[in-house]
């Protein structure tokens, strides 16, 4: 099977699938029994008292040994590794990530489409708002192709908005990580099919979840910390601080991963998650070499590894990074917090100036925007 040549064999993988099917079993669980033997392979040799050994309970360490019902869906596995450029990697062989390989709640499977060579470069994650400013977007694109370029695998998670902008401007340039929230046959939100099409060639698809898997919004938390595990740093562009990209960058801390985050309007809710990490002690960057100057020659102090202000209450914002975005007025997305000049405007909306002229007075009286020395500046 293409995508199992350089994984362990089927026998390894049957008994790590039966172990992660038992109810009760989860990720912790599978990581302490995995730390415990020689490598992932000796667990074809364990017995049932080695497992209680190891902190299953006796009825879960029978079920493993004698049910034959914990095979079910194995063959989904099997079908999905007999295509190229698609497989899985279990946590502690060759092509897993290191840098997941550490993590106590690692993901034991991660199914891939595209190329691995993505993970053997240096990670930098870039995430943000779904609803996020045009003068986001063009500096998350720009930014993530500097980086890509530089060498650096871009991971994000495929959303809308900074999500997106992060892959397009890396798979541009070098090679990017899109972690999904679905199946890895399940590209979510349908509108980025093509640019998913685009990551297989040269970067990676990555999830946890099985094929078939379709979105939601609880698997959103358990994809950001494979987003913020894979990565040496996690940049956040624009964020309001309750919100999925604020529980990314918890989770990267709490892996004793580099925060960064990028300053923006005032005025704009978006930039107040960044602005709140910056007080905290996250680092304040503003171009792609800052960023490669910070991960690469330095590291936060160790109390950094815990952010004050974050607590484990912020994972009821987990289902921010699912929701929809405010029914605010198309045009607003290219616009900026900061003075936009009307012909710029005009040329992100691809819309005529006369027409535009009057769709700006109607924002303007409706409270959306409020005129500026320049252009126009959003309003909320």
């Amino acid at each position: 099977m293409d995508g199992l040549k350089n994984s362990p064999d089927r026998n390894t993988l049957l008994a790590w699938w039966r172990l992660r099917n038992i109810s009760g079993v989860g990720n912790v669980a599978l990581n302490d029994i995995r730390n415990q033997l020689a490598d992932a392979e000796a667990l074809t040799e364990c017995s049932s008292a080695d497992l209680i050994r190891f902190g299953l309970k006796p009825d879960q360490a029978d079920r493993w040994q004698n049910d034959a019902s914990l095979n079910q869906g194995f063959e989904v596995l099997e079908r999905w590794c007999q295509h190229p450029n698609q497989g899985v990697l279990l946590a502690g062989s060759a092509d897993y990530p290191e840098s997941l390989n550490v993590l106590r709640d690692a993901p034991i499977f991660l199914w891939y489409r595209g190329n691995l060579s993505a993970l053997e470069q240096p990670a930098i994650a870039i995430v943000g708002s779904r609803g996020a400013s045009a003068g986001a977007l063009d500096w998350t694109l720009d930014t993530a192709a500097e980086l890509a370029s530089a060498g650096i695998s871009v991971v994000s998670g495929l959303a809308l908005g900074i999500d997106g902008a992060a892959h397009r401007g890396a798979v541009s340039a070098g090679a990017t990580i899109a972690v999904m929230g679905t199946g890895p046959d399940i590209i979510y939100p349908a509108k980025h099919r093509s640019l998913a099409a685009s990551i297989i060639e040269q970067g990676l698809l990555l999830s946890e979840f099985s094929p078939g898997t379709k979105a939601q919004a609880r698997h959103f938390p358990s994809r950001n910390r494979i987003i913020s595990g894979l990565s040496s740093a996690t940049v956040v562009v624009e964020a309001g601080i309750k919100s999925g990209t604020m529980i990314t960058a918890r989770m990267a801390a709490d892996q004793g991963r580099d925060v960064l985050a990028v300053p923006g309007a005032l005025g704009n809710p978006l930039s107040r998650g960044p602005h709140q990490l910056i007080r905290e002690g996250a680092l304040l960057v503003e171009t792609a070499q800052q960023i490669l100057e910070a991960t690469m020659t330095t590291h936060m102090p160790a109390q950094q590894a815990s952010l004050p202000g974050f607590t484990d209450n912020d994972n009821r914002a987990a289902s921010a990074t699912s929701a929809p975005v405010s029914d605010a007025p198309d045009l607003l997305n290219h616009i900026d917090f900061n003075p936009t000049p009307v012909d710029v405007i005009a040329l992100r909306s691809a819309r005529p100036i006369p027409e535009l002229l009057g769709e700006l007075l109607m924002l303007e009286l409706e409270g959306w925007l409020l005129q500026a020395p320049g252009g126009y500046c959003r309003a909320r």
